[in-house]
């Protein structure tokens, strides 16, 4: 396949708002059936009735771009970016070009919110953990971004850009995106010793710390002090319940068959995510074309290394049809979508706990 590359910083006079300020999740790329090769995931789409083919290709998490080909001159279709082209035709071209587009964005996407690659990928799984999204309270700083609880409104998490002089690094130009959390106060001399953590700027640091969003920390010890700060911050009633709690696991049945592991054991290894923990209960959701989840299984052992892998024991409590509990009804439960491990809605723990009971 003939691919026009288009470089970064380029205008693409009719794309361009559809992959602007966009960040492309390549779990969900290789789901919707774009192919891999060389560092770059490719998508090819005929419309109108196999006369043309929509070709967009991907690279990392923000670079895209895309082209349509007429596959009868076999060569790239320019006239849909005249902007004097008029007619039914041409008009139909956008339309059908622009509805493709649309689609691929819409399920392999999340949107940019924060200045930092890091800071996006920690507030998409802050979305699918808890359902909660960043505020902006300040009108005289309306940059600065706050994650509340969403059981009392209390701040986890703030984020911000500040100086890197503010956080004792005189020796670096410019900003960088930092995010204060919540800790335990016996937690601080030990963190302060992680080169991306910094004693809280603008806030206590008897219980605050700052934590640089430039992946100088693991994204998993990000999220488990998001977490940890989350738990902190909650009211005492929510504490006494967090545990054991309810994960919800996507599986692709494409490319594993777990089925015939867990049939024939009843138990799995699983590679170990951060905050599950022992006596949890992990629910294995089976992806498309089957949306369901299909077991539940009770977390015995977690943190069990194998070479350089860490990996979690799950032990089948019960196998369900996967008319049980389809992607509908999750749906009616507040769980929209299962991308990545997350925590169930507690309607939806309520559900499986009565499940459980049976």
């Amino acid at each position: 396949m003939q691919v026009i590359r288009i470089k970064k910083g380029r205008r693409m006079l009719f794309e361009e708002p559809f992959f602007k300020d966009k960040i492309w999740q390549k779990e969900r790329l290789l789901d919707y059936g774009f192919k891999e090769k060389d560092g770059m995931l490719t998508f090819c789409q005929p419309f109108m009735e196999g006369r043309f083919e929509a070709r967009i290709q991907v690279i990392g998490d923000h670079q895209a771009s895309a082209q349509i080909w007429d596959l009868e001159m076999d060569e790239e279709y320019h006239t849909f970016r005249i902007q004097r082209a008029v007619g039914s035709f041409v008009g139909e071209v956008r339309e059908s070009y622009a509805a493709i587009l649309q689609q691929v964005v819409q399920h392999c996407t999340e949107n940019q919110i924060f200045q930092s690659a890091q800071g996006n990928r920690l507030i998409g799984y802050v979305k699918e953990q808890f359902q909660e999204s960043p505020d902006y309270p300040f009108t005289k700083a309306p940059e600065i971004a706050t994650l509340r609880h969403a059981a009392n409104q209390k701040w986890y998490a703030l984020v911000t850009q500040v100086p890197w002089t503010a956080l004792g690094e005189l020796t670096q130009a410019g900003c960088v995106e930092v995010m204060n959390v919540k800790v335990e106060a016996g937690q601080i001399k030990e963190l302060l010793a992680n080169p991306a953590i910094y004693p809280a700027y603008h806030m206590s640091k008897k219980t605050w710390v700052s934590i640089s969003l430039d992946d100088r920390l693991a994204d998993e010890m990000l999220f488990d002090l998001v977490n940890n700060s989350r738990n902190l911050v909650a009211p005492k009633s929510v504490q006494s319940s967090l545990y054991p709690r309810y994960w919800i696991i996507p599986a692709n049945p494409k490319r594993y068959d777990i089925d015939t592991e867990l049939r024939s054991k009843g138990k799995i290894l699983w590679f170990q995510k951060s905050n599950i923990k022992v006596n949890d209960v992990v629910c294995i959701y089976m992806t498309a074309p089957i949306q369901s989840i299909r077991y539940l299984c009770c977390v015995t052992e977690t943190y069990i290394l194998q070479g350089d892998k860490e990996y979690m024991q799950l032990e089948v409590l019960r196998e369900l049809t996967d008319a049980v509990f389809p992607l509908s009804q999750l749906k009616t439960l507040g769980v929209k979508a299962v991308r990545g491990p997350r925590l169930a809605t507690q309607e939806c723990c309520q559900a499986l706990e009565n499940i459980l009971k049976e």
